[in-house]
């Protein structure tokens, strides 16, 4: 049996130079165009993922990078809000001092690591090309947002307290409604001009008459009208339970209704109800019972 020679197909494939030199002639297979083109593919794909994994590695890098950067901003922060926290921490416990004001548990008892303990970390993490982690981030700003409630309500409970004393301050009968000299004082005395033993629940200021008397604290005036014994009466009422009264009056300056304010003058001294020459009937009341003016004479008292 004859065997047929076949023969594989040819491409030619010319060239032709713009200048006048012959054109080349190129003879080739199509087995070998398609080896060549499958060569090709092959070198185009693997040279594609080579770029591609080139690109993923400096897009990681960079992202890396950023956080690094992120992560020692974030820890810088922390830091200036741990001594931010510390500074509040410290005037809070200062203002306490102050005030004498002591509460059930101590101001802050939060954990939280101190600007120190902070700074040692960053150093750390600069030396080391660390970074603090999200775990540790959030466990520093957990601890200081604790720590900023407890000092929140720390601050609010001794803003209470001061605007509680100023109250206290402004309705507390603390000055002198005349200034003179203490002619009679609190307590048991025979009655000048009938003569027998009383409790004297006033002191007796002697002053000009004319004089002008000023209210000790702020309050509201409750009566202002002739009454016996006191003559001319003036009477006050403040706050925390104040009450005070001004006898023997000359002139009343205020009505029945009005607001007055510490210094304010209310009257003038004068001699009028029984008394025997010019001078200031001064009692101080407190949720219903006599005091000794003489203590409230003094700002001691508000200590």
């Amino acid at each position: 049996m004859k065997m047929k020679k076949t023969k594989h197909k040819m491409l030619t494939v010319m060239i032709v130079p713009h200048s006048t030199s012959k054109p080349t002639t190129l003879n080739v297979s199509k087995e070998f165009l398609i080896v060549m083109f499958f060569i090709f593919v092959g070198v185009f794909a693997w040279a594609g993922l080579i770029i591609h994994k080139q690109v993923d590695y400096w897009a990681m890098k960079t992202e890396n990078r950023i956080l690094a950067k992120e992560s020692e901003y974030f820890a810088k922060e922390m830091i200036q809000v741990r001594q931010m926290a510390d500074n509040l921490r410290e005037m809070d416990r200062e203002t306490r001092k102050i005030i004498g004001l002591k509460s059930k548990k101590a101001v802050i008892q939060s954990g939280g690591p101190t600007v120190g303990e902070l700074e040692r970390i960053t150093k750390y993490l600069a030396e080391k090309k660390l970074t603090i982690t999200p775990q540790e981030f959030n466990q520093h700003l957990s601890a200081l947002t604790s720590e900023t409630q407890e000092l929140k309500k720390s601050f609010e409970e001794s803003n209470n307290f001061i605007k509680n004393e100023k109250v206290r301050w402004s309705a507390t009968p603390c000055q002198w409604p005349v200034h003179g000299r203490i002619t009679c004082g609190f307590g048991p005395r025979i009655h000048p001009i009938k003569k027998y033993k009383e409790i004297h629940l006033a002191i007796d200021i002697a002053a000009d008459r004319g004089d002008p008397i000023k209210s000790p604290a702020a309050g509201e005036v409750i009566l202002a009208d002739w009454q016996p014994g006191y003559g001319k009466l003036i009477v006050l009422e403040h706050q925390w339970g104040f009450m005070t009264r001004y006898g023997h009056c000359s002139k009343i300056l205020v009505k029945q209704g009005q607001k007055v304010k510490r210094g304010q003058t209310i009257g003038l001294v004068g001699s009028t109800g029984y008394a025997t020459g010019p001078h200031l009937h001064y009692e101080i009341w407190k949720n219903g019972m006599a005091q000794n003016p003489k203590r409230y004479l003094t700002e001691a008292i508000l200590k």
